[in-house]
C-alpha cells in the first residue's frame, strides 16, 4: 500500500508518494511519483509541462547587466524626471540598434520596461527626453561619472585625445559641407573625444561644427582637461601645431604630440638626416606591427622625433607616381613627426605614440555597437544630446569591459554573449495565473552576470 511522505532536500520539503517493500529482509520504500512541494505548511501540487502554455518570451539578462551597471555609475541619479526614458534610449544603444519610432517596439520584446518599472513607452517620449537632455549641465555629469571611473583606474595622469566626425541629415546648420575622411562632401559635426591611456575610459567630449579647425578643439579642451586632474597627454598630429605647444608650456601639461609635417620643419631637421645614419640597428624602434627608425632633434623645451617607417615610403612613392602634381613635401615621403616635453627617452615615446590606439577603439565603439553614425534624428539639439547617448552608452560599455577583463572577454563580446538569456511566461491553464521563468544560463552568461554583480530572480 503506498502513502505520502514528506522528503526535505536542503532548506525544501518534497512530497511524494512512496511504497513499502522488503528486500533481503529488510522494509525499504520507493518513490512513485513525486507530487509537489510543501510551502509554509501547505502541499503545493506539482505541475507538468503540459499544464502550460507559453505567453511570452522577452530578452532579459543583458538588460540587467546594462541597468546594473549604469546604476553603479550613478547614471539615473544625474538624469533628472527623464532619467527612465534616458535610460531607455542609452540601453537601446547598448542592445539593439534601431531608429527612436522602433524603440517602443523593440522594448515590448525585452524586460527593460519592467527593470526600469515603466508601463509604457512612446517615441514622442523619447524625443522629448533628447529635448530635456540638451538642457542638463552634461559638463557636471561627465565629471561626476569620471571620479566614478577614477575609482577602478588608479592610473589616471595620462589622457588620449582624438576627433572623429560624422555626417548628419539635419538642414539647420549655418555653416558650409566639407570633406570627410571618407572623402564625401556633406554637413559635418566634429566630435572631440579624450579617455584614459590605460583603460580607454571616457573622460570628456565636445561637439563641434564641422568647419572647425582641429587646433582650436584642442584649444578649446585642454583647459577641461587640467582641471580633470590629467597631467599629460598623448595627441594626434591633426592637432599638432607650434601655437599648441605654447599652449602646453602654459597649462604646465606634458604631452606627445604628433606635428604635421610643414615644408619648413621638413627643410630644417629632415633634410640633414643621413639615410645610412638612421637605418640603424641603434636607431630602430620595434613596435606592434612594423619596424621604424628614429632620431631625435632638440625643440622647444623638449624633443622633436623623426620617424621613419621604410615600408609606407614605398607605399607613398608609388602613389606619387600617379600624383598630378608634387608638393615641397614629397621629398620626406616615409617620414612623420613627434614633439615630447615628457623626458621620456624617444624610443619610449614613439612607442607610447603609436600605442595610443585606445581611443580609435574607442571611436569604433561610438561608432559601431552605439550607433553613432548615421544620425537619424534631424533636429541641431537633438543631434547633440544623440552624441550624449552614445556617450553614456560607451561609459557602460568601459565598465563592463574592465569588469569583464578578468574572464578573457571584451564589453562587447560580454553583451552578444550575453543576448539570448530570456524570461520566459507561463500560463497555468487549470488557474489561469502567469509564471516566471529564466532560461538555465551558460556558463559564460553566469561568469559575465558575477563580474558585473547581478542577482537576479
Amino acid at each position: 500500500m503506498s502513502f505520502i511522505r514528506r522528503i526535505k532536500k536542503g532548506n525544501s520539503v518534497y512530497l511524494a508518494e512512496v511504497q513499502s517493500y522488503r528486500q533481503d529482509g529488510k522494509v525499504k520504500q520507493k518513490v512513485i511519483k513525486y507530487l509537489g512541494k510543501e510551502v509554509n505548511g501547505k502541499a503545493v501540487k506539482r505541475k507538468q509541462s503540459s499544464d502550460f502554455s507559453v505567453t511570452k518570451v522577452t530578452q532579459y539578462i543583458d538588460g540587467l547587466a546594462v541597468d546594473a551597471l549604469a546604476r553603479q555609475l550613478e547614471i539615473p541619479d544625474y538624469l533628472g524626471k527623464k532619467a527612465k526614458q534616458l535610460l531607455i534610449l542609452i540601453y537601446s544603444h547598448l542592445l539593439e540598434k534601431t531608429s527612436i519610432y522602433k524603440i517602443p517596439e523593440w522594448v515590448e520584446t525585452t524586460e527593460v520596461l519592467n527593470i526600469l518599472e515603466l508601463k509604457k513607452i512612446s517615441s514622442k517620449d523619447l524625443y522629448e527626453s533628447l529635448s530635456y537632455l540638451s538642457e542638463l549641465d552634461f559638463n557636471n555629469i561627465q565629471r561626476s561619472i569620471l571620479k566614478k571611473f577614477k575609482e577602478y583606474d588608479h592610473d589616471n595622469k595620462c589622457a588620449v585625445i582624438d576627433i572623429t566626425d560624422t555626417y548628419f541629415s539635419g538642414s539647420r546648420a549655418d555653416w558650409k559641407s566639407r570633406r570627410g575622411k571618407d572623402g564625401k562632401y556633406d554637413k559635418l559635426i566634429q566630435v572631440a573625444l579624450a579617455v584614459s591611456f590605460t583603460c580607454g575610459f571616457p573622460i570628456m567630449h565636445r561637439v563641434y561644427e564641422g568647419n572647425i579647425n582641429n587646433v582650436k578643439i584642442f584649444e578649446d579642451m585642454i583647459n577641461d582637461l587640467k582641471i580633470s586632474g590629467y597631467e599629460s597627454t598623448i595627441i594626434d598630429r591633426g592637432m599638432g601645431c607650434l601655437k599648441n605647444i605654447n599652449n602646453l608650456h602654459q597649462y604646465n601639461l606634458k604631452a606627445i604630440m604628433g606635428m604635421r609635417l610643414t615644408s619648413r620643419l621638413g627643410a630644417k631637421y629632415l633634410s640633414g638626416i643621413n639615410r645610412e645614419e638612421i637605418f640603424t640597428k641603434e636607431c630602430r624602434v620595434e613596435l606592434k606591427e612594423t619596424k621604424v627608425y628614429i632620431k631625435s632633434f632638440d625643440f622647444m623645451d623638449g624633443k622633436l622625433i623623426a620617424i621613419y617607417n621604410p615600408n609606407i615610403e614605398i607605399a607613398k612613392r608609388e602613389k606619387l607616381m600617379d600624383a598630378k602634381r608634387a608638393t615641397k613635401c614629397d621629398q620626406y615621403a616615409g617620414y612623420s613627426l613627434l614633439y615630447s616635453n615628457t623626458g621620456l627617452d624617444p624610443k619610449e615615446i614613439v612607442k607610447k605614440y603609436f600605442e595610443k590606439d585606445i581611443v580609435e577603439r574607442s571611436f569604433k565603439q561610438l561608432k559601431g555597437p552605439l550607433s553613432l553614425h548615421p544620425i537619424r534624428v534631424w533636429n541641431l539639439t537633438n543631434i547633440q544630446s544623440h552624441i550624449k547617448i552614445c556617450y553614456l552608452g560607451y561609459a557602460i560599455l568601459s565598465l563592463l569591459s574592465i569588469k569583464v577583463k578578468q574572464i578573457g572577454i571584451t564589453g562587447v563580446e560580454a553583451l552578444k554573449k550575453l543576448n539570448g538569456g530570456y524570461k520566459v511566461y507561463l500560463e497555468d491553464k487549470e488557474s489561469n495565473t502567469v509564471l516566471e521563468k529564466v532560461i538555465t544560463l551558460k556558463n559564460v552568461q553566469q561568469d559575465i552576470l558575477n563580474a558585473v554583480g547581478v542577482v537576479y530572480n
